[in-house]
């Protein structure tokens, strides 16, 4: 997985959230990533691609004791940096998602927002993340969803822009995604139908335009969202 992310890019990472465009987009995602994750306090969670900490620091928010990991050091700094000063003790690391410091079967639940598009090869990333699983433990991954207006839309970018981030991307559709996920009772969700290009000062009608697309159970949307189970072990006949 590339360090995609110089200090610039870090640093201004942040300000989309801040932006009416990011604040509906990010409500969205995150709904269904607390859906399928249900965070309760004292869980242990490993966060995977956490950037600067947004979802590493509100699940610490929550209670729950959390891991983050990425490549890139300038995003690691800053996430640090946010710890620190909201004294939540949270731990970050460097590492890659191919090849994760931790013994089998660590963590109560793994999860990733937006960080396993750029991976290589998607199948081996997620059998690691599954690997520090343990047993009744989920993972829930969401990425950019392939074959949809905000795929096409940060393929674009990338097209025009040599620098950006996106010419790293892969964005596999929900079906792709479902099918590439160890474990059981395997589920997964499409949501983010509402256009990059809609006016999102208007954020109620935004909600309003998403739900209309859900009820209508389209998969096409610009941000999908698949969770699994690590099966519990059997009890041994003399346990």
């Amino acid at each position: 997985m590339p360090d995609i992310f110089d200090d610039q890019m870090a640093n201004e990472y942040d300000s989309w959230y801040k932006t009416p465009k990011g604040r509906v987009v990010d409500k969205i995602e995150k709904e269904v990533m607390y859906e399928f994750l249900k965070p309760q306090p004292g869980m242990e969670i490993l966060d995977i691609g956490c950037g600067t900490g947004n979802l590493s620091l509100e699940l610490a928010r929550l209670g729950a004791r959390v891991t983050g990991v990425d490549i890139s050091e300038p995003m690691l700094a800053i996430a640090r940096q946010k710890a620190l000063r909201e004294k939540l003790d949270v731990k970050f690391y460097k590492a890659d998602v191919h090849d994760l410091p931790f013994d089998d079967e660590t963590f109560d639940a793994v999860v990733s927002l937006s960080a396993l598009e750029f991976v290589s090869d998607l199948i081996e990333a997620l059998k690691e993340a599954y690997r520090v699983l343990k047993p009744g433990g989920r993972l829930v991954i969401g990425i950019i969803g392939g074959n949809s207006v905000w795929s096409r839309y940060y393929e674009a970018k990338a097209k025009k822009d040599p620098k950006s981030v996106f010419r790293f991307a892969h964005f596999p559709t929900l079906d792709e995604l479902v099918s590439a996920m160890p474990g059981e009772g395997v589920q997964g969700k499409a949501v983010l139908f509402v256009p990059p290009d809609f006016d999102f000062e208007r954020a109620n009608e935004a909600l309003m335009l998403e739900e209309e697309a859900r009820r209508q159970g389209r998969k096409d949307g610009g941000f999908v969202c698949a969770l699994s189970y690590k099966p519990k072990k059997e009890l041994s006949e003399n346990g």
